[in-house]
């Protein structure tokens, strides 16, 4: 597999869910607004799009 280059905010994003991994994703949905100023709908679009580039895995609302 091939991966791409992760842009400055899913780097940081990345280093979140090292550092909380497996989380829930409600969980990350917080940890995110605090840590980045993220919304929600943000969380939830860089979890699918990551999850799509086969970084991480989101399985029954849990991410790792």
């Amino acid at each position: 597999m091939k991966f791409q280059r992760l842009g400055e905010s899913e780097y940081r994003f990345m280093q979140l869910i090292w550092e909380h991994a497996p989380v829930n994703s409600g969980e990350l949905v917080k940890l995110a607004k605090e840590e980045l100023g993220w919304k929600k709908s943000t969380t939830y679009t860089v979890i699918k799009h990551l999850s799509e580039k086969g970084y991480i895995k989101n399985e029954n609302a849990i991410v790792q």
